[in-house]
């Protein structure tokens, strides 16, 4: 029997978030994932953007998901412009910041139809900018008591996709 394509949009959209951020696809949807955030920013989006706007834009990504992270990125965040001119460019950048923040920004397209917030609890205390700075918002941490007493780990120790690999995945759940 021959591989049968992914058909799981939230997969997408984790591939897809997982080329934006420079994150692996395993880290932003592991296959444990008792918060499920990739689910839960996925219909989050569609609320605001609409489900065919997401359509569209995992219909973008899938056709060039083969390509290295950073050309997917590249090509959808639309930085050979100066300004990203598209709205599927602008909704890129908001999953970014989604991702990174834990809150969503609306890009101007959706200014006057959707609102800045955090999204949940666990989007801020889960977003991807603690890994990054190898630290953990105020009030919340999962590392034990003295790790602040040994170096650092590395960034692909944190999730971070430092070898630049392709981001296709079917792992999640």
């Amino acid at each position: 029997m021959p591989d049968q394509p992914n058909t799981d949009p939230v997969q997408d959209f984790a591939n897809l978030s997982a080329a934006l951020t420079g994150f692996q696809p395993g880290f932003i949807r592991p296959f444990l994932d008792p918060t499920d955030l990739a689910g839960t920013f996925y219909k989050f989006v569609i609320s605001q953007a609409g489900q065919t706007m997401m359509d569209n834009l995992l219909a973008a990504f899938r056709a060039i998901q083969t390509e290295d992270p950073q050309t997917v990125a590249d090509t959808l965040l639309e930085t050979a412009s100066p300004a990203p001119v598209s709205n599927q460019a602008q909704l890129c950048q908001a999953i970014l910041a989604m991702w990174y923040l834990g809150s969503w920004y609306p890009p101007p397209f959706l200014a006057t139809t959707s609102k800045q917030q955090v999204i949940s609890s666990q989007a801020y205390t889960k977003s991807l900018v603690w890994n990054v700075a190898q630290a953990h918002p105020m009030g919340f941490s999962a590392f034990t008591f003295g790790y602040w007493s040994q170096p650092p780990a590395t960034l692909d120790n944190f999730g971070v996709n430092t070898t630049n690999t392709p981001v296709v995945s079917g792992g999640g759940q």
